[in-house]
């Protein structure tokens, strides 16, 4: 506990179409953070303008509108311009990182994962960046 109170908490917002994997998210988040979990859609831009979470894990393969779209929706909103994106898949290729990049996602974590690595992940994105020297 910091001398001015307690921190707080930060909130994440899980778009996964599988129900199994938003379950277990924020199942195994929800002690740390204030997790939101959403199947898909077109109303997350919307949404994420109304939570204004810190973080978003996004799934690439979902059916309607896929992760890369979403993203780039995200990032169309400019004041969200520097929320970190994790993008999260099940494909072992190398390109779904560069499209994830090129659409403004910060980093990528392949499905299945390790919750402590996906933990570690999350943490690097949410940690404030350096201050000039």
């Amino acid at each position: 506990m910091s001398p001015d109170g307690p921190k707080p908490r930060r909130n994440l917002l899980v778009v996964d179409d599988d129900s199994v994997i938003r379950t277990l998210l924020h199942a195994a988040l929800e002690q740390k953070y204030d997790v939101q979990c959403v199947p898909n859609g077109p109303d997350v831009p919307a949404l994420i303008e109304k939570r204004k979470p810190d973080l978003v894990l996004l799934d690439i393969n979902m059916p309607g509108s896929d992760g890369y779209a979403l993203c780039s929706a995200i990032r169309a909103q400019t004041e969200r311009l520097l929320l970190p994106i994790l993008f999260m898949t099940v494909c072992h290729y190398d390109k779904g990182f560069f499209d994830g990049l090129r659409t403004g996602g910060n980093a990528l974590i392949r499905k299945p994962f390790e919750l402590p690595v996906l933990k570690s992940r999350i943490d690097a994105l949410l940690k404030p960046p350096p201050s000039p020297v």
